[in-house]
């Protein structure tokens, strides 16, 4: 009866282990194809965090974008005056063909000269950026289209 017993444990616990092996791997495929893209040779594109100069080129000074693999990330912004702490914006964000599209869901903490100053505003409505890869996944390019004012701008963007 013991030896029945330990037996079933241990084939119960074998099934469990194989069942979560899968799982994990199922996991990491998702990643990693993810993280090789479709064309083989973007990286993770746009998955990962990429910097811009600001700030008139000041070293350390540069515009931050984060593209989680699970679509969320933020951009976040330095204070050109190092008095504030950067401010941070957080979105969700989907990517179809060369488009990601995203909409803010909340801002952090802005810390200046060691006295919080609270939380700015979540900028409201979706967003949508063109992108390219480039240099094997390195570099960025990112096209941006103001809905107000029809505005084209385009940033360049370099992998940390």
């Amino acid at each position: 009866m013991k030896k029945t017993y330990l037996f079933s444990v241990l084939l119960m616990l074998f099934s469990l282990t194989s069942c979560w092996d899968n799982e994990y791997q199922e996991d990491f495929e998702a990643i990693k194809a993810k993280a090789t893209g479709v064309d083989g040779e973007s990286g993770a594109c746009p998955v990962g965090k990429w910097s811009m100069p600001t700030c008139n080129g000041a070293p350390g000074k540069n515009l931050i974008y984060y593209f989680g693999s699970d679509g969320t990330g933020y951009s976040e912004n330095p204070d050109c005056n190092e008095i504030c702490t950067p401010m941070r914006f957080n979105f969700r964000y989907t990517v179809s063909g060369d488009k990601i599209s995203y909409t803010f869901t909340s801002t952090e903490d802005v810390i200046c000269s060691g006295v919080n100053q609270g939380r700015p505003n979540t900028p409201s409505g979706s967003h949508t950026l063109t992108y390219s890869c480039l240099n094997g996944g390195s570099e960025m390019q990112a096209e941006y289209v103001n809905i107000q004012t029809g505005a084209k701008s385009v940033y360049n963007f370099k992998r940390m």
